[in-house]
């Protein structure tokens, strides 16, 4: 990403309504209403990225912008996201389908219906041969429960002392995480992350459990169960029918599993991974604001201050759910570190967007605005 590209993302990342101009090939800007979940008011914005100015999709997308420049932002909304409902569709009833093309789709948002398949097939857990993923599920959800029978279900006197504390802080971090949403309160939900953080620890020596990983299987279980129900946020997990429950538990682990492989360095001895994305937020805002860079120097406010947890949670407790699935549709699309690169970018524009009321606060003031971001209406 360059620096001119950098400064277009940031100058419009507040833009709440829909661009009717066609992009630049190559820039990347920001608008709204790619995804079934960005409705009028459900999030501050959505990212977009652009095609090719010859792309067939680009061009069937500009001229539905385009036609509909006039109409109530709602209708605009409709046209994109009918049209991305059936590329998706297109593309997933392939029998073998491509990634390449699949992540560009993705990279725009994916709706509801699709997410968990995008996202279980871009993190490597799902074949995109469908021949091969009903056999491929099956042997993966065995191997989990085997493992619960292996590591979980055990005497506490078979538990090494590391083990021990490992489920200790688990069992403590859990009830406080997602403490606003109620679907994460229930007692299944959270004996259901209790045994996949503990069984990833066990088998991740290396890192074992640390504090945040529990924020990350939020977004993954519930996506899981969205082939299952309906709405899963308002799910009485209790009442599904029997082994439905299991299947989610495991699929989650699996996606979770893949996508610490990739930023495993996170969580490891020192962190090294949270370090190197913290230096780069760092050169990136000196950069692109040098002003804003200037007065966190001049109030000595440093940037681990409040980045610590923006890179170890990837924003989990500042953003609202929604916000983070949107998100989350484009760190997964990327190929080459969505988490560790892209989200970098996304932090810039967090700083940015209330750069006007950084700059007139004092040290205190700005610690305590960071750890406590106005983005719930997000």
């Amino acid at each position: 990403m360059s620096t001119f590209e950098s400064s277009a993302f940031l100058r419009r990342f507040r833009n709440n309504t829909e661009q009717s101009a066609r992009p630049v090939p190559g820039q990347i800007r920001i608008s709204r209403g790619v995804s079934d979940e960005v409705k009028d008011g459900s999030a501050k914005a959505v990212i977009e990225k652009p095609v090719a100015a010859s792309s067939p999709k680009s061009s069937v997308v500009s001229d539905l912008i385009k036609n509909s420049v006039d109409a109530p932002t709602q209708e605009k909304e409709k046209y994109v996201s009918t049209y991305r409902t059936s590329q998706f569709e297109k593309l997933l009833a392939m029998e073998n389908i491509n990634l390449a093309s699949l992540r560009t789709l993705a990279w725009n948002g994916v709706p509801s219906k699709y997410r968990a398949d995008v996202w279980q097939m871009l993190l490597g857990y799902l074949p995109t041969n469908r021949d091969r993923r009903a056999a491929a599920l099956d042997r993966k959800r065995k191997e989990y429960f085997e493992s619960i029978a292996m590591y979980f279900a055990v005497a506490d006197i078979d538990r090494t002392k590391q083990d021990e504390e490992n489920l200790s802080q688990i069992s403590i971090d859990l009830p406080r995480t997602s403490p606003n949403v109620a679907f994460f309160q229930q007692s299944v939900v959270q004996d259901a992350m209790k045994r996949i953080l503990y069984i990833w620890s066990i088998r991740h020596p290396a890192s074992g459990y640390v504090q945040g990983m529990n924020d990350l299987l939020t977004p993954l279980l519930l996506v899981s169960l969205q082939p299952f129900v309906e709405d899963p946020l308002r799910c009485d997990v209790a009442a599904l029918e029997s082994g439905i429950m299991a299947k989610v538990e495991a699929d989650a682990y699996w996606c979770l599993t893949k996508l610490l492989d990739n930023i495993q360095d996170h969580y490891t001895f020192g962190q090294p991974g949270l370090q190197r994305m913290t230096l780069r937020l760092q050169d990136l805002v000196n950069r692109l604001d040098a002003e804003l860079h200037a007065h966190f120097q001049q109030q000595g406010v440093m940037f681990q201050f409040f980045t610590t947890r923006w890179m170890n949670c990837f924003l989990l407790r500042e953003l609202p759910l929604r916000s983070i699935l949107r998100l989350w549709d484009t760190y997964i699309a990327e190929e080459h570190g969505g988490f560790e690169n892209f989200h970098v970018y996304v932090c810039v524009v967090l700083l940015k967007t209330f750069k006007d009321h950084v700059m007139k606060m004092e040290f205190q003031d700005i610690i305590l605005f960071m750890q406590n971001l106005p983005t719930t209406e997000w």
